[in-house]
């Protein structure tokens, strides 16, 4: 009885102690990185350029959501320049990177 225990309360203990690393293990994860080459397309992002940072640009959609994505020389940009405040629809990769904006 008491060896049961002991391998009952071992076994608590280790499954806690699994389930705190494996959560500080999700909190170290680098972010992921971008593709910089066109692809295919993964899905459409629609909403508003809320920032231009060098060649990344930073969407909201329509659900409040911050879409961070590519654009490269290879990007096709259609309908002129883009500048925050705009509303706009990108084609882009897994990797977020923008095939297209308009």
């Amino acid at each position: 009885m008491k060896s049961t225990t002991a391998i009952l309360a071992l076994t608590v203990l280790l499954g806690f102690g699994a389930a705190t690393l494996v959560h500080a293990a999700d909190a170290k994860k680098p972010a992921a990185k971008l593709d910089t080459k066109p692809g295919p397309a993964h899905q459409m992002v629609q909403g508003k350029l809320t920032k231009i940072d060098g060649d990344y640009y930073v969407v909201e959609d329509y659900e409040g959501k911050e879409v961070r994505i590519y654009v490269s020389k290879d990007t096709k940009k259609m309908n002129g320049p883009k500048k925050p405040g705009d509303s706009i629809r990108a084609e882009i990769t897994a990797g977020s990177h923008a095939n297209s904006i308009q």
